[in-house]
């Protein structure tokens, strides 16, 4: 989340996070993908990241295979809930946290999913961001694992990059779909089974 910097801006940017309780990595997938990731570790357990680390790699090969898209890179902040709610309102213009946010690093067209091919799709995907917080918070009232939660945003958030949408009822029913059965892939069950699940709000 590094792309609005300028060299005469002062003030502190919530896409850039600082500090010292920031981690870095990149998260390399079987297939070659990249997840270039910054942790918050104020906010991120080593466990849970960890373990997101383990799912996120296997289902993003799973999803970008299943897409016919070839191998690319997403940038992943895991931050706590008040970075978030600063790129929410910056970006959003809503001031208040949500779990995910993504930015498609190229303009989507055409359709769900977009019509490229692997010449056409760039390196760098864009920018997924989870908020720790919400994310447990959530993962409590629905009653789910808060790693099977977790790694339904993160799906969530990868399909966004590609032009998926829920912003009506048409749009949502297919991008639901399409969460269900990746998240299948890896034994997670149907996050929308037992309850509404509200993403991206």
């Amino acid at each position: 989340m590094a792309h609005d910097t300028s060299l005469t801006d002062t003030a502190s940017d919530p896409d850039s996070p600082d500090g010292d309780h920031f981690s870095y990595a990149e998260w390399v997938t079987g297939a070659g993908s990249i997840l270039e990731t910054s942790i918050d570790t104020a906010y991120w357990p080593d466990d849970v990241a960890a373990g997101l680390q383990i799912s996120a790699l296997k289902i993003l090969d799973v999803i970008l295979a299943d897409l016919g898209k070839p191998a690319a890179t997403i940038s992943l902040l895991l931050c706590g809930d008040q970075q978030m709610q600063q790129l929410n309102a910056l970006h959003r213009g809503v001031n208040k946290p949500t779990n995910v946010l993504s930015f498609s690093a190229f303009d989507i067209a055409d359709g769900l999913p977009p019509q490229l091919t692997p010449q056409d799709l760039p390196e760098m995907l864009g920018d997924i961001a989870i908020a720790a917080e919400t994310v447990n918070r959530e993962a409590a009232d629905l009653q789910l694992p808060v790693a099977d939660h977790l790694i339904h945003l993160f799906v969530h958030g990868v399909l966004h990059l590609f032009g998926y949408d829920h912003i009506d009822d048409a749009m949502a029913e297919i991008m639901e779909a399409q969460e269900i059965r990746f998240l299948a892939e890896i034994g997670v069950a149907n996050p929308y089974q037992e309850s509404q699940t509200e993403i991206c709000n």
